[in-house]
């Protein structure tokens, strides 16, 4: 209880310091001109940041590549209080799933060789601590889902153009899915908040391994096509290959969206069962210091594995995410996601809705240390949140989490 006051502590600690600090995106370098703030720790920090820029700018100079990564350390806490029978997770979480533990989330590291230097490009980014943990056991790497290490490598992949009109880019490998609005957290774009929504966790894939073509048939709008073994699949389980396409249209920087499709069978040594996930996702900005996202993601399974025995699933997410920097170091976010699982083939519940409402605050305390606070509301018609180490669980739960990350 005194490690969820002390969260309770820092959220409204960033709350009241909203008029006198701000936030700003991260960047590879660090911003000049950052305004000062009440909490700012740059007078400590930045000689650290430097030297450390320094030395990693020598050494991206020496081999012609290009070093990036952060630290996430973490704590999230639920009035559910789940226990030792359930391993304390919390219910319909994934990367937040640890109940009352603090402990290191990630450290990523990413290294990448522009095309520029030898005709084609390439990325590696890896994922060490307990996103790794979890991403790694997310994945068919083996012929069943496994407990894995605390070590993943998130994507691995080669990049080329071919000089075809504007330029056909050419992406082969694993890499992260390109649906749904919230990403893998990457150097220099994490999500808004720190939870993850249901739509992230159960609606769409998170990574594939194959190849995906994209072109610019416009300034203002590219599309792109490819073939993957599936969702979190790099080693295949029906030797049968899925469709993964989408556009993107930018007319204004005021207005973005992204329609991005995966389709193909994905069940274990079976080809003839189509799994279908159709992401679409909004990006507006009205003013300056506001972004707003909406997100409208449809997913289909033929005789899908459910509690009612196989048949023909359907399942849906609607959420939307105001993301407000009320000075260049602090930011609020505010989202709210209605998630429907008609057969229950994402959750296990049958004819499941629930929903959830997070606000997040985030403040800059330096150019390369982010803090974050949440409280989150998640809710239900089924009584499918776990409670303590009772199966009969709550309707809903109330969640607390504290973050800090450090770029580099």
């Amino acid at each position: 209880m005194k490690k969820a006051i002390v969260s309770v502590g820092l959220f409204l600690a960033l709350l009241a310091f909203s008029q006198q600090a701000g936030f700003a995106e991260e960047a590879k370098e660090p911003p000049k001109g950052l305004a000062p703030g009440w909490m700012a720790l740059d007078p400590i920090l930045d000689p650290v940041d430097k030297a450390i820029e320094s030395a990693k700018g020598a050494v991206e100079q020496a081999l012609g590549i290009a070093i990036s990564g952060f630290f996430d350390w973490g704590y999230q806490w639920s009035s559910n209080r789940p226990g030792s029978r359930f391993e304390n997770n919390i219910s319909g979480r994934y990367f937040d799933r640890d109940h009352n533990k603090f402990q290191l989330n990630d450290f990523n590291l990413t290294i990448e060789k522009p095309e520029k230097d030898w005709g084609i490009g390439f990325k590696l980014v890896g994922d060490f601590g307990r996103s790794g943990e979890l991403l790694r056991e997310a994945t068919l790497w083996h012929r069943k889902l496994q407990d894995e290490g605390m070590a993943e490598l998130r994507e691995a992949f080669l990049t080329g153009t071919i000089p075809v009109g504007e330029g056909i880019q050419v992406k082969a490998g694993k890499f992260v899915t390109p649906l749904g609005t919230e990403i893998l957290p990457a150097p220099g774009a994490y999500n808004d908040n720190i939870s993850r929504s249901f739509a992230f966790n159960l609606a769409v894939p998170l990574t594939h391994k194959g190849v995906l073509f994209t072109y610019p048939f416009a300034k203002i709008i590219s599309a792109s096509a490819g073939v993957v073994n599936g969702w979190d699949n790099p080693r295949d389980n029906n030797n049968s290959r899925s469709f993964l396409g989408g556009v993107n249209y930018t007319p204004a920087d005021a207005f973005g969206l992204a329609s991005n499709i995966i389709v193909g069978p994905e069940q274990k040594k079976n080809t003839s069962n189509v799994r279908m996930a159709w992401s679409n996702v909004a990006t507006l900005k009205p003013i300056e210091p506001m972004t707003i996202y909406l997100e409208y993601t449809l997913g289909f399974e033929e005789h899908a594995f459910t509690p009612l025995g196989r048949r023909d699933a359907w399942w849906k997410a609607l959420a939307g995410i105001v993301s407000y920097n009320w000075t260049e170091r602090f930011n609020t976010a505010l989202r709210a996601e209605y998630f429907r699982d008609s057969q229950g083939a994402r959750t296990g519940v049958n004819d499941f809705d629930l929903g959830e409402l997070t606000l997040t605050a985030a403040y800059k305390f330096t150019a390369k240390l982010l803090g974050r606070a949440e409280i989150r509301g998640d809710f239900g018609d089924h009584d499918a949140f776990v409670r303590r180490n009772n199966f009969n669980g709550n309707s809903g739960q109330v969640t607390l989490a504290a973050q800090a990350i450090w770029g580099f």
